[in-house]
């Protein structure tokens, strides 16, 4: 058998004009292109007058639009620069309608704030005592806003003055940023985080507490030992020194813990001076001569370190009474509590 390709079957073949279609064609042709009356004539007649009559219609052009816009936000500007409280009002509204709903272009302050994950730079944060708070503040304001973000300026207008403070704070509180990464170059903004800190009367020892998780168990047995001088004695950090690192760093989250120490990061140095102000509770006198054989007396170490006999050899020494003619600590030699 023999296949052959290219043939055109006779009822696929497409037809001819035939002569009198050609010459018809050619008639209409030749009214149209002479302007005549004919159809297409009067086709075009009606479509220039269909463009003439829909000019008034038209919109304005792009760059028309930008420039009247342009002075329009001009104004505006100038107004709101004399304006305080609406200016607070405007920025309470950008900042929440980015803050609180997902994707929406809602606000016209070219303002758009970032926030930090700090979960991804302290792991555990978010359960803490000061995350917890921090996200029922949060969920407090959610559950307050409205559904539709068109409706949030005039949730905003209708907040008394107090309560729209409170939620411009909320707002700006959530961007405030000063992790310092070990690549980060932000000497100026660490400045400012401390101003910050200075402004609001920061005092972190509120909010975080020097443990042998969250510090102790994280640095050299010398700072260990440099916390337990600085915020006890002398004389305990020194019975401390031969300790094994996961004992020390518990036997100084127990003498520590209740002081109000923190790591020079975290000082602020106002909140530092108040509180080194403020009465210590270990202070030296005749009914307690020796506060730090007390404090170690105090049924507060964990069980497992009990296990250690070297643990429990330094414990006697912290509980052991004073030689005859020992000389009390004085608080002279003792440093400031906070101070750096």
């Amino acid at each position: 058998m023999r296949i052959e390709r290219g043939f055109v079957r006779a009822e696929d073949e497409k037809q001819e004009p035939s002569a009198h279609e050609v010459s018809r064609e050619g008639a209409d042709g030749d009214s149209g292109d002479n302007g005549g009356s004919g159809p297409r004539g009067s086709g075009d007649e009606t479509l220039d007058g269909e463009d003439e009559d829909s000019e008034d219609e038209k919109p304005l052009s792009d760059i028309l639009i930008r420039d009247l816009t342009a002075h329009r936000t001009l104004g505006l500007r100038l107004a709101l620069r004399e304006q305080p409280e609406v200016a607070i009002l405007a920025v309470t509204h950008a900042l929440s309608a980015q803050i609180f709903y997902r994707g929406a272009d809602a606000c016209v302050l070219d303002i758009r704030p970032t926030s930090t994950y700090l979960a991804s730079h302290a792991d555990g944060i978010e359960d803490t005592k000061a995350g917890k708070a921090w996200a029922d503040h949060h969920a407090r304001w959610a559950a307050q806003m409205p559904r539709d973000v068109a409706a949030l300026w005039a949730f905003v207008v209708e907040l008394d003055h107090d309560s729209r403070l409170a939620l411009f704070a909320h707002c700006v509180a959530l961007m405030v940023n000063a992790v310092k990464l070990p690549m980060d170059r932000r000497p100026r903004a660490m400045a400012t985080a401390d101003r910050l800190a200075e402004a609001v009367s920061l005092d972190m020892a509120a909010h975080w507490q020097p443990t042998a998780r969250s510090y102790f168990g994280r640095v050299t047995k010398p700072r260990i030992l440099d916390a337990v001088r600085e915020a006890v004695s002398i004389e305990a950090a020194e019975q401390m020194a031969d300790m094994k690192k996961h004992d020390m760093a518990a036997a100084a989250e127990q003498l520590v813990i209740a002081t109000g120490w923190l790591p020079a990061l975290m000082r602020t140095p106002g909140a530092a001076q108040e509180r080194a102000e403020q009465p210590q509770a270990d202070t030296v006198t005749e009914t307690n001569p020796d506060p730090y054989s007390v404090a170690a007396e105090e049924p507060a170490w964990p069980g497992p370190l009990m296990r250690s006999r070297l643990f429990i050899a330094e414990l006697s020494k912290f509980s052991a009474p004073r030689p005859s003619g020992a000389r009390p600590i004085s608080r002279c030699s003792r440093p400031r509590l906070g101070a750096f």
